[in-house]
């Protein structure tokens, strides 16, 4: 018998799925995800731009939900004010279609969050699938035809076989979208709202009893062979309730792509030292970026950006975002529509600015997990003909391929740095850098996801009783939920050309569904994986702090191997426990042997060594994670040996105490080693 196609088995799973399924980390995220986009909704009706959304495709609280989803897609696409996720800007078919059948469908909390996970998981899982090809970001528009299906089937408690048809018919027809209107236009509005009306048409034929092509992604006429320079089917179904994509999102504080937030981050930084400058007194601004940094620079350079530009122009451009924030200490949704957009100061510091590749940025940036780095780990070897497809760049920054992807994403990173550094007429310079953007996931530096979102609805003029209503979403009844969406969009249905915040000092026919009978599980006590969780952060900021230390670097890089080869070890022993398996064996020899550790020094420099470590520790408390607490008891025989080889102890141990000494003794010893260690930066 052969297995199911690839959107036999996603469907499968995402139609039975339910948020009281997902871990409480992932449900803050829909929170969070959610909160953020009814902010971007904000900003982008707000703008100049949407009342001609509104003046063409009506409101995103108009009574047919397909042309709501439609121009609601066009609000929050406008600015770039949408969040990201590995892979995929999901938000504007995964929240927004969900969220316009809230009412037709008579949604609850607990589904409107289902169907946003939903379709959160399959949108992402999909684009990932074709992430090594020419469409990534807000380019790739078959996301939402993923997102568009998934978010509405969920919402309606559709069968499996509706769902694997509209996502076949939907993705027969996939959108192909042209940078020449995408870069410069508005016609880049169309690029998330044309497939999500592709997403419900395809779903009106499926449940009609139209049929589509099962295999239409895996077939070697469909999608992923015409779409994917380098296929990973396996990135569609892999992990399925383990890997939650839902947790790889990152939040913007600023309007404009993902590629910038950081160097803004760094130019806001360095406003208040600039305050007593004027432009003139400014030689130049150098922004060293990662490869997506300094690729997106050459090619928006090679249109004339300026005050009468596009919001879509003005999204990419380097020189304008960065002089904007060194010069107002923010970058703000009234930034890209007049008066302010004309200010002529900007325009004179936005000449003074040009942007440098940073290899050792790409390098982390292809590490992280965001844009690239699970893809390109998924390809292993395969990895090296995409790269070299793509520029010397992307040969010279890609992770080893003996790096595997990661099996559970609780520590998942994107790590797009920037350093930008104003030159002055007077010899002074004035430097800030990031690894990371504020809000981007992985950064540690910053408020939590909760916060920013908070703060950002906020700021985009949004009622603070919308914040506490997301807050309990999932316990919302139906006119809750009425009465959120309202709240956060019903004083933009006639858009808002007048409404410019910035901060101070379903069709008529669609019938209700009954919600499928899905009563809350009392579920077995699993394991507390909190405590081992907190000393894993504690290790990754040490570890982190000591990537470009120059000295006392052997000791940390053996210490780094040390830990990744013992979690490994560890690991194997969790996936035995947790199969049940009978005395499994606890050998610490490949951990310490003085050769193995050496042998992974030289394959890997010090970010990569981070790296496995926050892979392998991931997937260890990932196991443990999904191991019932009654486990803790199970016996393991270990054995341990010192760094000579010469054995230590042996005998049997209870799995939960080999566990408690990694977290409360053996990790802080060792982040308290690392951080003991004096280093400078190179």
């Amino acid at each position: 018998m052969s297995e199911p196609s690839l959107l036999a088995q996603l469907a499968a799973w995402a139609s039975q799925l339910d948020v009281v399924d997902a871990p409480e980390r992932v449900v803050a995220h829909l929170r969070s995800q959610l909160l953020s986009q009814l902010a971007a909704a904000r900003a982008g009706y707000g703008h100049p731009l949407g009342a001609k959304i509104v003046q063409a495709y009506g409101s995103a609280l108009q009574d047919d939900p397909e042309r709501a989803a439609h121009s609601l897609a066009m609000a929050t696409i406008c600015l770039d004010f949408d969040d990201t996720a590995y892979a995929g800007h999901l938000s504007h078919s995964c929240v927004n279609v969900p969220l316009v059948y809230a009412g037709p469908l008579g949604l609850d909390g607990r589904r409107l969050a289902t169907a946003i996970l939903a379709a959160n998981e399959c949108a992402a899982r999909i684009t990932a699938a074709a992430t090594l090809g020419p469409f990534r970001g807000q380019t790739a528009g078959h996301t939402h035809l993923a997102g568009a299906v998934a978010g509405r089937l969920r919402a309606e408690s559709a069968l499996t076989d509706i769902w694997v048809n509209a996502l076949g018919l939907a993705f027969t027809t996939p959108t192909w979208t042209l940078p020449r209107g995408f870069f410069a236009t508005d016609a880049k509005l169309c690029t998330a709202a044309v497939p999500v009306r592709i997403g419900l048409s395809a779903c009106d034929g499926a449940m009609a009893g139209l049929s589509g092509p099962a295999d239409v992604l895996e077939h070697p006429q469909g999608f992923l062979h015409r779409f994917a320079a380098l296929p990973l089917p396996e990135e569609a179904v892999g992990g399925l309730g383990a890997l939650w994509y839902t947790e790889t999102l990152s939040y913007k504080v600023h309007p404009g792509s993902a590629y910038l937030s950081a160097a803004i981050d760094c130019a806001a930084e360095l406003h208040p030292e600039l305050r007593e400058l004027t432009v003139d007194d400014i030689a130049e601004v150098v922004v060293e970026g990662s490869l997506f940094t300094s690729g997106l620079d050459r090619l928006t350079r090679s249109e004339s950006v300026g005050p009468r530009s596009s919001v879509a122009a003005l999204n990419f451009s380097v020189p304008y975002n960065v002089a904007t924030a060194l010069l107002t200490g923010s970058l703000e949704p009234a930034d890209l529509a007049p008066p302010d957009v004309a200010r002529p100061e900007r325009w004179a510091l936005a000449a003074k600015v040009r942007t440098v590749h940073d290899p050792v940025l790409s390098r982390a940036a292809l590490l992280a997990t965001a844009p690239l780095g699970q893809a390109l780990r998924r390809a292993g070897q395969r990895a090296a003909g995409w790269a070299g497809a793509a520029g010397q760049e992307a040969v010279d920054a890609l992770p080893p391929d003996w790096l595997g992807p990661a099996d559970d994403f609780r520590w998942a990173t994107k790590d797009l740095g920037a350093r930008v550094t104003v030159r002055l007429h007077d010899g002074r310079e004035l430097r800030a850098g990031r690894r990371t953007a504020v809000g981007a996931a992985g950064s540690t530096d910053g408020p939590g996801h909760e916060e920013l979102a908070r703060r950002k609805f906020l700021r985009c003029g949004g009622k603070p009783e919308v914040v506490e209503l997301v807050e309990n979403l999932v316990e919302l009844d139906a006119p809750g939920v009425l009465r959120l969406v309202e709240l956060a969009l019903g004083d933009l249905r006639e858009g808002a050309a007048s409404r410019r915040v910035r901060p101070a000092p379903a069709s008529s026919d669609v019938r209700p569904t009954a919600p499928r009978s899905t009563p809350l599980r009392k579920p077995e006590l699993m394991w507390d994986t909190a405590g081992l969780e907190s000393a894993y952060d504690g290790l990754f900021r040490a570890a982190a702090s000591r990537v470009g230390i120059d000295s006392g670097g052997d000791e940390v890089d053996r210490t780094l191997a040390h830990l990744a080869l013992g979690d490994r070890l560890l690991a194997h022993v969790a996936r035995q426990v947790l199969d049940g398996a009978a005395a499994p064996v606890l050998d610490n020899s490949a951990a310490t042997e003085p050769a193995a550790i050496d042998a992974l020094v030289a394959a890997a420099d010090r970010a990569v060594l981070v790296e496995l470590v926050r892979r392998n520790a991931a997937e260890l408390v990932g196991l443990l994670a999904r191991t019932p607490d009654r486990c803790r008891a199970a016996d393991v025989r270990v054995r341990l040996v010192n760094g000579a080889g010469e054995e230590v102890f042996s005998g049997s141990v209870a799995w939960g105490e080999i566990v408690r000494m990694r977290a409360e003794e053996q990790l802080p010893g060792h982040a308290d080693r690392i951080n003991s260690l004096e280093g400078n930066a190179s």
